[in-house]
């Protein structure tokens, strides 16, 4: 049995999860990759090896994920870390997002990284060790014009991963909430969709919104190969961060946004003390 780490990582074709294995494979730790095509993980990075094993799985799928987990288990007898890093943004109004747009959304960025939790916790629990990576974003705490569905996401994922992390830590399993700002891969490229309807009374925001998303591709401020080797560094940590931010931009406006939150409840908590008892 190997000594180092084994990773099991999701959303792994392109991407932040690509940047990670690639990393992986490069310092020498086994990892299993997952992508809906095994055979784009083969194109991509190396056929199976005996550090390596590309999988097909549809995240949606529990029986999916319980047979990828249990063949990456059978392959290097153990799963050490696991990044939930599968997900995508559709950009669309509230109003014009169609309920199975919607509901597909949280199928892959909360659903899916539910069904890959269940599971691996037996694992872990039964090694009395692991740790677990849940990608949310700076999208955990903002919001904005069209991507009100997709920050929604992100929201859950942050309260699943802090609620996670006390349920599990007896256990020995450490859980850290990973909070990307804006990295260089191709999310505003092909990772994400987006719907502008005929005549949409909203185009104005659209126009807007998209001028910046577009503007923001192949300039943002994270570097994925960077976000990679941190991943590492905190995997390999005693005591690692239950709060990961990835980006001066993350970093900045989740003070601004925590700042601003402050002083609005100095300043209803008059209001607010209208209800008390």
């Amino acid at each position: 049995m190997t000594s180092k780490k084994v990773w099991f990582v999701t959303g792994c074709s392109k991407g932040l999860g690509n940047a990670l294995v690639k990393k992986l494979l490069e310092k020498g730790y086994p990892a299993a990759a997952t992508s809906r095509s095994a055979q784009t993980l083969v194109n991509e990075f190396i056929p199976e090896s005996d550090s390596f094993l590309p999988l097909s799985l549809n995240i949606k799928n529990e029986d999916d994920v319980k047979a990828a987990l249990a063949q990456t288990k059978e392959k290097f007898g153990r799963i050490d870390v696991v990044v939930n890093n599968a997900g995508y943004t559709h950009l669309a109004t509230i109003e014009e997002m169609s309920d199975a747009d919607a509901r597909e959304e949280f199928n892959i960025n909360v659903f899916g990284l539910l069904n890959i939790i269940r599971n691996v916790l037996p694992i872990m629990r039964e090694q009395k060790s692991g740790h677990i990576f849940n990608v949310s974003s700076l999208g955990a705490y903002n919001v904005g014009a069209l991507s009100g569905i997709y920050c929604a996401t992100k929201h859950a994922v942050k309260a699943i991963s802090e609620t996670l992390a006390l349920e599990v830590k007896p256990f020995g399993i450490h859980v850290t909430d990973v909070k990307t700002g804006f990295m260089r891969t191709e999310f505003f490229g092909s990772s994400y969709k987006t719907t502008t309807p005929e005549h949409s009374p909203y185009q104005h925001l659209y126009d807007e919104n998209m001028s910046f998303y577009m503007g923001q591709n192949g300039t943002q401020v994270g570097d994925p190969e960077k976000a990679a080797e941190l991943y590492i560094k905190v995997a390999e940590m005693e005591n690692p961060y239950e709060s990961l931010p990835m980006g001066t931009d993350c970093c900045d406006g989740i003070r601004d946004i925590c700042a601003n939150t402050v002083k609005l409840m100095d300043e209803m908590r008059e209001a607010a003390a209208t209800t008390n008892y």
